[in-house]
């Protein structure tokens, strides 16, 4: 499979990086000079801003081929066009309507390949009142009703963390566009796929717009629905968090402190009880928890059946016996950022494994090598060099 990745960030990015983890061939086209966004957003090795090494860069754009190409010149758009004839899926995130206005639109792009699946990738999609509207990851979360139940009860809602909004857009688009292709290839339909962010997300992990569906009832923000012990409780090292609302589990939580003693008391025996007398209740569990590290309580828990899992940081996951059974973390060499560890695969697959073929492309790394497929000389790339097209 043959992908052009036109994207400029996290979402088109991920997703292209997603189909090239599985053996793609992507191509990662960036403007000349100052390349994809990414590479201003670090984080550095040591601090030091550098677009070769900005962590985010490295990690969306892994097992990529890297040219550069100015598509606002007319030299590029004749260039990109060619490029199109020969690949299955192109990746753009672009406003809507820009590709079209520069000649590069689906309806364009579909005579000189009738096959070509274009996944664009918008905050709010290709029509409707918001299209040209722009909005950040935290925008889009808000706006989908998500983030209204999300946070302190007594508090204002709360985001979650950078990107991780653009990184679901981006599993929907990827799961999308592998749609698309069967049916580019098992019927020869190309097409558009329009992949609006919110619309992503209103279908996408939170399963609190359906309550609202279903019922009329708004979710209120709450710290941990559910009963007590619920949420993040400090140990000997860090925290760990549970998952213990039901009687069953809480009994066993009980066992496995060795204090059976505990849901005998009528101040304990039932979540209602435990929901009022919380303050008491947590006085006798921190005691327990706090003498124990996070890994002898989440091995004890376990061993009893009770949800329970340790706060891990990047350390504690570098370590963690089960990805080091599994191999998830591998090392890749980067001619700039030297050696670095690395993420692995989301899923394995034993049949066709997944591997780290190649570190994130250096900006325009492939020029030579790619632009020599369409015929271009040394020469050729000098003046286009010169003319600021690649």
């Amino acid at each position: 499979m043959r992908v052009l990745d036109l994207s400029d960030g996290v979402a088109g990015g991920y997703c292209a990086r997603l189909l090239a983890d599985y053996g793609a061939d992507v191509l990662k086209i960036e403007p000349p000079f100052h390349g994809d966004s990414s590479r201003k957003a670090g984080p550095f090795p040591d601090d030091l801003p550098n677009p070769e090494t900005s962590g985010l860069h490295l990690h969306i754009n892994a097992n990529k081929r890297g040219i550069t190409l100015d598509i606002t010149q007319p030299a590029g758009r004749e260039i990109l066009k060619r490029l199109v004839k020969d690949v299955d899926i192109l990746v753009e995130g672009f406003k809507p309507g820009h590709l079209a206005s520069l000649g590069l639109g689906y309806k364009d792009l579909e005579k000189l390949n009738p096959a070509l699946v274009m996944l664009s990738i918008s905050p709010f999609g290709q029509t409707g009142p918001y299209k040209d509207f722009i909005a950040t990851d935290a925008g889009v979360f808000a706006m989908s009703g998500r983030m209204y139940s999300h946070g302190q009860p007594d508090r204002e809602p709360l985001p979650y963390a950078l990107d991780v909004i653009w990184y679901q857009v981006a599993v929907t688009a990827a799961a999308a566009g592998m749609g698309a292709l069967f049916a580019a290839r098992v019927q020869a339909i190309g097409q558009q796929v329009d992949v609006s962010a919110l619309e992503a997300l209103l279908g996408n992990v939170d399963n609190r717009p359906l309550f609202y569906e279903y019922t009329g009832n708004k979710t209120p923000r709450s710290k941990w629905p559910g009963g007590i012990p619920q949420g993040a409780y400090p140990c000997a090292d860090g925290y760990v968090v549970f998952g213990v609302g039901y009687d069953r589990y809480f009994r066993r939580l009980c066992d496995a402190m060795g204090r059976a003693d505990i849901y005998k008391d009528p101040r304990f025996a039932a979540n209602a009880e435990r929901t009022r007398n919380a303050e008491a209740f947590e006085e006798i569990f921190l005691e327990w928890t706090l003498q124990h590290t996070k890994q002898e309580i989440f091995e004890t828990c376990q061993a009893y059946r009770v949800m329970c899992a340790p706060i891990n940081n990047w350390d504690d996951l570098m370590k963690d016996p089960q990805l080091v059974e599994r191999g998830y973390f591998t090392r890749t060499e980067h001619p700039k950022a030297g050696s670095l560890p690395v993420t692995g695969a989301p899923a394995k697959m034993h049949g066709t494994p997944w591997s780290l073929r190649r570190p994130a492309p250096l900006l325009g790394q492939h020029n030579a090598e790619v632009y020599a497929t369409l015929g271009y000389t040394t020469g050729d790339l000098a003046r286009l060099r010169a003319h600021g097209v690649i």
